[in-house]
C-alpha cells in the first residue's frame, strides 16, 4: 500500500489544482465554475482552459475576479483533451481534479474525494454523477474488483476524477479521442499499478448541451481506437464484445449470431439503471 505523509498538510492548504477545459460555453461557464468556488474544501487554483472560444466566453470568466481563477486561452483549437492537456501541464498543486464547463459539483465534492484519497491512500478517486434521472456509472462498483470492470466497460467520468497531479503529468489524454477519453485514460492507468478508489457518492450533475462532444456521433471511432490501443480488452464485458464483433472485417454467421444476441442482452440491461433519488 501506497502511504503518503504530506497529505494531511496539502488538504489544510488546499493543494488541489481544479482543471476546466471550456469551447464557446459562455451561457454555462459562470454556474461551473462558482460550483468549484462554493466548495466547502477550497482548490489553490481553478485553471480554465478556452480552447479559441468565438463566443463571449472569456468576458465571463473574466468578470468573475477571483484571483484562484486562471484563465488561458489556447491561440488555437486543440480539442477538449488538448486544453485538458494544457491545464494538466500548468497546475502547480499535488492532485487535479477535473471538471467540465457544462457541468456543476455539489458543494462536498472535493472534501469527500479527498478524505477518501487519504483514508485509503489512493492515487486516484472518482465519484458519482447524476445525469438527467440517473446515477453514472450506471453498474454497481465493486470495491475489490475495480480493475476487472474497467476492463469491462468505462466506470469513471472525466470530471468525477481527482488525481494526484504527478501521475496526471506522466499520463495525458489522448488527443485523437473525441468520446471515450476518460475511459482510455484511466486504462492506460492501469498499467502502472496505480492505486484507484471510489466514493460512493453522488456529487457532480452532468447537464448535457445539445451541441456537446458526448452528443455527437464519435463512439465507434472510438471504440475502434481504443481496442486498437488496448486490444486485451476486446473480450471483456458485452459492450466491448459488441464493438469488437461490429468493427471486424470478416463476419461470420456465427459472429451475426452472436452479436445479435449480445444487443438483445444489452438492451435487457439498459431497463436496469441506477436511478437517482435526490
Amino acid at each position: 500500500m501506497s502511504i503518503y505523509i504530506d497529505d494531511e498538510k496539502d488538504i489544510q492548504n488546499g493543494g488541489i489544482s481544479v482543471v476546466i477545459p471550456t469551447y464557446n460555453r459562455g451561457h454555462t461557464i459562470e454556474e461551473s465554475i462558482r460550483s468549484v468556488l462554493n466548495q466547502t474544501l477550497q482548490p489553490k487554483e481553478i485553471i480554465v482552459v478556452d480552447d479559441f472560444s468565438t463566443d463571449n466566453t472569456e468576458e465571463i470568466i473574466k468578470k468573475i475576479n477571483d484571483p484562484n481563477v486562471i484563465y488561458v486561452k489556447n491561440k488555437m483549437s486543440k480539442g477538449a483533451n488538448g486544453a485538458r492537456n494544457t491545464g494538466i501541464l500548468l497546475a502547480t498543486e499535488k492532485f487535479i481534479a477535473f471538471h467540465d464547463s457544462d457541468d456543476i459539483w455539489f458543494p462536498e465534492k472535493l472534501k469527500y474525494q479527498m478524505r477518501t484519497m487519504i483514508e485509503k491512500s489512493c492515487d486516484l478517486v472518482f465519484c458519482n454523477m447524476v445525469c438527467g434521472k440517473f446515477i453514472v456509472p450506471q453498474t454497481t462498483v465493486d470495491g475489490d474488483n475495480i480493475y476487472d470492470q474497467l476492463k469491462a466497460g468505462n466506470l469513471i467520468s472525466t470530471q468525477t476524477i481527482l488525481i494526484r497531479a504527478e501521475i496526471a503529468k506522466l499520463n495525458l489524454f489522448d488527443e485523437e479521442l473525441m468520446r471515450l477519453q476518460d475511459w482510455d485514460f484511466v486504462l492506460s492507468l492501469l498499467y502502472k499499478k496505480i492505486k484507484i478508489g471510489y466514493c460512493d457518492k453522488v456529487l457532480v450533475e452532468q447537464r448535457l448541451s445539445t451541441d456537446s462532444i458526448t452528443n455527437k456521433n464519435k463512439l465507434l471511432d472510438a471504440y475502434k481506437h481504443i481496442l486498437k490501443k488496448h486490444p486485451e480488452i476486446a473480450n471483456k464485458g458485452y459492450n466491448n464484445k459488441i464493438y469488437s464483433l461490429s468493427l471486424a472485417e470478416k463476419k461470420t454467421i456465427k459472429s451475426q449470431i452472436e452479436l445479435l444476441i449480445l444487443k438483445l442482452f444489452r438492451k435487457f440491461k439498459s431497463k436496469n439503471k441506477r436511478l437517482y433519488e435526490s
